[in-house]
């Protein structure tokens, strides 16, 4: 199920337009795969980050967010959970992650800059999905390309109610972005990219990864999973 909100306002306009509507959830089943699978990511706070000059308050509820845009298929798979309360999973949660295509574009602009508002209507690689009683949210895209003074990575934010908890990026190892960018099609033109997460204005010295692995399909599948640390209080 899709629905559009779009409300140009602020962050309360934003979730009141996506609790107004139907949380149908959709969600993209993973393979399973125990032994990858089998040892937990850390329960730590994730750290905020800035929100960057991409972000549109405009929210597709879905879970497939390509819209066609080329590039290495990436099965994503968020987890909420509450690190004042035992890392308990936070379920109803509304996970939204936006980021670029292939050749570094964002939706919603016609270049690389900053923007005061959109430029035009296209939503690609945008989405948001609540978490589940797991406090899971999933999502199917591709995998992030690069562009000027930035690592690859995928921007996020969780809300809670009516509450705006957290903003972030994800990023992704360096031995996987060289694979990515070096050997799918949709990347090869524009090479590896330059920029390393030790060099990223925004990382930090310890950037949250993704723990991805490639699933033996025909796609040759990558799917990954990031856990989120909030503090409800």
């Amino acid at each position: 199920m899709r629905s559009k909100l779009d409300s140009p306002g602020s962050r309360r306009r934003f979730l009141g337009g996506v609790l107004g509507g139907s949380l149908g959830a959709g969600l993209i089943g993973l393979a399973g795969d125990t032994a990858a699978q089998s040892a937990p990511a850390a329960c730590l706070l994730t750290p905020t980050l800035t929100e960057g000059p991409f972000y549109i308050d405009q929210a597709l509820m879905r879970s497939d967010i390509r819209d066609g845009r080329p590039g290495q298929l990436l099965r994503l798979r968020l987890v909420v959970v509450d690190t004042d309360r035992g890392c308990a999973p936070v379920a109803g949660a509304l996970a939204s992650i936006w980021h670029c295509d292939a050749g570094g574009s964002y939706s919603g602009y016609d270049q690389a800059g900053m923007h005061a508002a959109p430029t035009s209507a296209a939503r690609f690689l945008r989405g948001v999905q609540p978490t589940g009683a797991d406090g899971s949210a999933q999502f199917l895209t591709i995998y992030p390309g690069w562009y000027a003074s930035r690592a690859v990575h995928i921007h996020l934010k969780i809300h809670v109610g009516k509450e705006e908890v957290l903003t972030s990026q994800m990023f992704f190892d360096e031995a996987l972005n060289r694979e990515v960018l070096l050997g799918h099609p949709a990347y090869r033109a524009r090479g590896a990219s330059p920029y390393r997460n030790s060099q990223d204005p925004i990382a930090g010295a310890h950037p949250g990864l993704v723990r991805v692995r490639r699933l033996q399909d025909a796609a040759g599948t990558l799917e990954g999973e990031f856990t989120i640390g909030i503090a409800r209080t």
